[in-house]
């Protein structure tokens, strides 16, 4: 299986070498923007900046830990944005056509950030919550789930997790959360929390973003980036990023059972996906 995440040391080289090439030819302020990736954690949100748009010499990537986002020194693991004018006065002084950054801490936030990034393209990665679910156990293990639920049964509305989520939401996490979930049911039901905030903030209805499924992304590339390329009005090299996407996941039928309960909440969240904007 080919990898979506690119070592580090050599994204940071290419990073420096398109910082170097661009301190020479500088796009002019007035033609600079800015690409936003939101959804929820372990949706190809870094395939898509590393695999896709990466591979363009107009984009420039900018890591989550970058203090350009999160300040010179945050806390460890810190991702959550600084105030969003400030962000975007640093994201303008670099001289790229297009600078992309995945805010997946301020997804509940996305219209807000998106008005102050302007001009401005957004993504909203979607994947299937089996998939998103067996990722995150493999990713961060099994207890990670349920830290990621608990600020919704503290009712902690500061902590990025439940933030911006509704008296709905909130109330429907910690009912199910007494029924004693696996470790998959509880990842499955951060899931549903994180691509809930798409409908809580009317986002079908906004032109400035638009859904790309990863299923979709690593069994059609050619077609994703053409559609991107379109979308953000930058040619990305199709054959280059063909290279390099991931084959495709595994069926999620192959995934064990989840609890009737959230099985019922992620598939009718999944299905009210079906005719919104997408490339």
């Amino acid at each position: 299986m080919r990898q979506d995440e690119e070592p580090l040391l050599r994204r940071r080289a290419l990073a420096v070498v398109k910082r170097l090439t661009r301190a020479v030819v500088r796009v002019p302020r007035n033609h600079r923007r800015t690409v936003l990736i939101f959804g929820c954690q372990r949706s190809g949100t870094t395939m898509l900046q590393q695999t896709f748009l990466d591979r363009s010499w107009r984009v420039l990537i900018v890591e989550e830990h970058d203090r350009r986002l999160v300040g010179a020194h945050p806390p460890p693991g810190e991702t959550d944005w600084q105030d969003y004018p400030t962000v975007v006065r640093r994201l303008r002084r670099i001289p790229f056509e297009v600078v992309a950054a995945k805010p997946l801490v301020e997804s509940d936030r996305a219209v807000e950030l998106m008005d102050a990034a302007e001009p401005v393209k957004a993504v909203w990665m979607l994947r299937h919550y089996r998939g998103v679910a067996r990722s995150s156990l493999r990713r961060f293990g099994e207890d990670n789930p349920y830290l990621d639920l608990q600020p919704f049964r503290d009712n902690d509305g500061l902590d990025w997790r439940c933030r911006g989520a509704s008296k709905q939401t909130r109330e429907t996490v910690v009912e199910l959360m007494n029924e004693e979930l696996s470790p998959l049911d509880a990842a499955a039901l951060f899931w549903w929390v994180r691509n809930q905030l798409y409908f809580d903030q009317q986002l079908w209805s906004e032109e400035r973003i638009r859904i790309i499924r990863y299923e979709r992304a690593c069994s059609s590339s050619g077609e994703v980036a053409e559609a991107l390329s379109d979308y953000i009005e930058i040619p990305l090299p199709q054959r280059s990023i063909a290279a390099k996407v991931r084959s495709e996941p595994k069926a999620v039928s192959e995934v064990k059972d989840l609890n009737l309960d959230v099985e019922r909440l992620c598939q009718k969240l999944w299905d009210s996906f079906a005719g919104c904007p997408e490339l």
